[in-house]
């Protein structure tokens, strides 16, 4: 008996860790467990990455709003907390390659873009 016991204790304690871990990445990244939440701090860094380093664009900050809400995430909180934080680590990234990235944000999301026309315009 003691032996089930005992695997039914080791069990629970690597769910116990499993859970554990799950909620330490959950807290460190809270934007992990919800793909439309990233895709947002995504396009809103994306559009920051724009805004900054690439002379002839632009976001269209309307474009950017109505496709952040239409994931279902409100545009107002990619300005604070953790949302804001990991749309400034994408600009962080875009900045690697500025020229590249610039090409590739007029190629998808410009007026013709492949992805979503119209979220990157001319100045």
């Amino acid at each position: 008996m003691r032996v089930v016991r005992l695997s039914g204790l080791v069990s629970a304690g690597l769910l116990l860790s499993l859970l554990t871990a799950q909620a330490q990445t959950q807290t460190q990244d809270p934007s992990a467990g919800d793909p439309r939440r990233n895709q947002a701090a995504k396009l809103a860094g994306l559009a920051g990455f724009v805004n900054l380093e690439c002379p002839g664009l632009r976001s269209d900050p309307a474009r950017l709003k109505q496709t952040v809400e239409a994931l279902g995430v409100d545009a107002a909180s990619l300005e604070t907390g953790d949302l804001h934080l990991i749309a400034t680590r994408y600009i962080a990234a875009y900045q690697k390659d500025v020229a590249a990235n610039c090409r590739k944000a007029e190629a998808t999301f410009g007026p013709q873009g492949s992805i979503i026309p119209g979220l990157i315009v001319p100045r």
